[in-house]
């Protein structure tokens, strides 16, 4: 092609099977990513750096016209000279103190070195990105032949901004994640270099990701425990898992751990053991929880358990350097810095915490249910549920429009009392029962230790517990038309029958838009899948002209896949959902966490 620069490649090649490793990079990103709780849709790269011949074209793997290569040339002097501004600032010189130097070893400086060929390639692909919805990560790079090969994945922006995010990113000079979707990103990309480095490198088709969430727990609360001056900590995931699984003469684990360097002014140590406690022996670890209660707290060091004490109110979240780890239930934990949750653990499986439910969700959950019901209403449900809440056990709350027959039907599978509005002395006595608490929708007790009945239905969802599933049941035939709340011994919180989650226009608008372009003339079916997949999880909010639009690019390219390839899928033509209406966008401007799933 005239006027083509010559150093572009039309057809990138660094070794064979490079376009299976990029692939497999992506598909185990997104099932990772999916497991942990957020949706970012990632895209996988290969750059590939000429390694000592200038001559050589920048590649990139695959050629989707993503970056402009041009601004990826002549990067090894910008990595050397990054490398050596940041050891004269970290490492001590060795002629001055050749004993402090010792701190610093090669594979340290090796570290540091590969830290800053990776800061300056994102740098350089964040300027060449042809796109400006995603954000660049970039992993270890790794010598293939004539190049120094970098994986890299590209992720939605907007998605990744809403997930809370620690400001610290170098703890004793060396990355560590601001939050655990970017370990989990940091992790699939080690994986990634750790297959270059093989003599011929392969796929990640046989990673499991479920061993990819949990070594990014490892990595991401080995870096809050290095921010809290730990000098190279590890075996804190492991730890933690141990000692919420533990029970204490047939107590479930509940306590908090203040993960904190010994001193710390805002720290309050009130008790200091003689002896340390590590937390790599689960029972001695799990008597020491024991002893905690509101306010007074296992303190820290990422090791080992110094003392019992409590984070003082002056503790200033800028600095990063205190944390909290929950045990909130058997085998469950969650770390927390300030008032935000970063990480939750249930069983051994690390996933972003679900978002409390917030009252404005609350709100639209039970008007859409109860189209009658009063903000006064909304508030003595709210009320109770926040009860439920606070209590250390679970508890399900059955709202039925007509609260006083159901609960005779149910007798005697029920205490039916005169119908209240509970206190929270009592609310909390006649809670402690098995069963349900019947109220009415506005906020009146009805019935407790109500057993629900219902049918199996095929419906239930086998992961979940008796709670859940009989509140399935419940809805399926009897209780059809009442509202169920679910409040596990965690804490959380869920609302049957689901509604859908509220949104922003905005992003439905962008779904739409993409896939209709992509639709345009596309050879990249890859692509148009991913976007069609995104463009389905949210066909409930599509009005009648944007899914024309949608029907229209789908038949498109399944006609033009059909012309070059003789291979179709069926289109199943879609239309605006009818409970669809404007209630389910988001305000423009209105912030705070999303409406439970649909």
């Amino acid at each position: 092609m005239a006027g083509m620069d010559p150093r572009i490649s039309l057809a990138p090649h660094m070794w064979d099977g490079q376009h299976e490793l990029r692939w497999s990079i992506e598909r185990i990103a997104d099932e990772a990513l999916d497991r942990a709780g957020v949706e970012l849709d990632p895209r996988g790269y290969l750059i590939g750096i000429p390694d000592g011949d200038d001559a050589l074209p920048v590649l990139v793997e695959p050629q989707r016209d993503a970056f402009d290569v041009t601004r990826l040339e002549n990067l090894h002097p910008h990595f050397t000279s990054l490398f050596e501004e940041r050891r004269a600032r970290m490492c001590p010189s060795r002629t001055d103190d050749e004993s402090t130097a010792t701190w610093h070893p090669d594979h340290y400086l090796a570290a540091l070195r590969e830290g800053c060929r990776r800061d300056v390639m994102r740098e350089a692909l964040t300027r060449a990105a042809t796109f400006a919805d995603r954000v660049v990560h970039v992993g270890i790079s790794i010598v293939v032949g004539d190049y120094r090969v970098f994986p890299v994945l590209a992720v939605l922006r907007d998605p990744a901004s809403e997930v809370p995010r620690l400001r610290t990113t170098l703890a004793d000079g060396l990355g560590v994640p601001g939050n655990f979707p970017e370990a989990v990103i940091d992790d699939v990309l080690r994986a990634a270099s750790h297959e270059l480095d093989r003599v011929h490198p392969g796929s990640l088709i046989g990673l499991d990701a479920g061993a990819v969430l949990r070594s990014a727990a490892d990595t991401f609360i080995n870096g809050c425990a290095s921010r809290a001056g730990q000098k190279f900590p590890h075996g804190l995931r492991d730890a933690c898992d141990a000692v919420s699984a533990q029970t204490y003469e047939g107590r479930a684990s509940l306590g908090s751990v203040v993960l904190a360097p010994q001193g710390h002014p805002d720290v309050a140590c009130e008790v200091t053991f003689e002896h340390d406690v590590p937390v790599g022996v689960p029972r001695s670890f799990r008597k020491a929880l024991e002893m905690t209660g509101p306010g007074f707290e296992l303190l820290c060091d990422g090791r080992t358990v110094y003392g019992i004490g409590r984070m003082l109110e002056g503790y200033a979240p800028a600095t990063e350097e205190v944390f909290e780890i929950k045990v909130v239930g058997n085998g469950a934990w969650e770390l927390w810095h300030a008032d935000t949750p970063f990480l939750r653990v249930d069983n051994g499986e690390p996933s972003l915490p679900r978002d409390v439910i917030d009252v404005e969700t609350f709100a639209h959950a039970v008007n859409r249910v109860f189209p009658d019901a009063l903000s006064e209403h909304v508030d003595a449900l709210w009320g109770m549920t926040q009860a439920c809440v606070r209590q250390q056990h679970g508890t399900m709350l059955v709202v039925h429009p007509d609260a006083r027959r159901e609960g005779e039907r149910l007798l005697p599978q029920a205490y039916t009392i005169e119908p209240t509005h509970l206190g929270a002395h009592a609310f909390d006595a006649l809670t402690k029962i098995d069963g349900a608490v019947l109220v009415s929708p506005d906020g009146k007790c009805h019935a407790v230790g109500v057993i629900l009945d219902g049918a199996a239905t095929g419906t239930g969802d086998i992961s979940r517990g008796a709670r859940y599933n009989s509140a399935i049941r419940y809805l399926a035939g009897r209780g059809k038309g009442s509202m169920v709340i679910i409040v596990s011994e965690d804490g959380r919180v869920d609302i049957l029958p689901h509604v859908a989650r509220r949104v922003r226009r905005a992003s439905v608008e962008r779904a739409v838009a993409q896939l209709v372009r992509a639709a345009d003339g596309t050879t990249d079916y890859e692509k148009f899948s991913r976007l069609d997949s995104r463009a389905a999880a949210l066909e409930f909010y599509f009005d009648a002209e944007q899914c024309e639009a949608v029907n229209e690019a789908r038949e498109s390219v399944e006609q033009q896949r059909w012309a070059e390839e003789r291979v179709r899928m069926q289109v199943v033509p879609i239309a605006p959902h009818p409970a669809m209406d404007d209630s389910y966008f988001i305000s423009p401007g209105a912030e705070g966490p999303p409406a439970p799933p649909n």
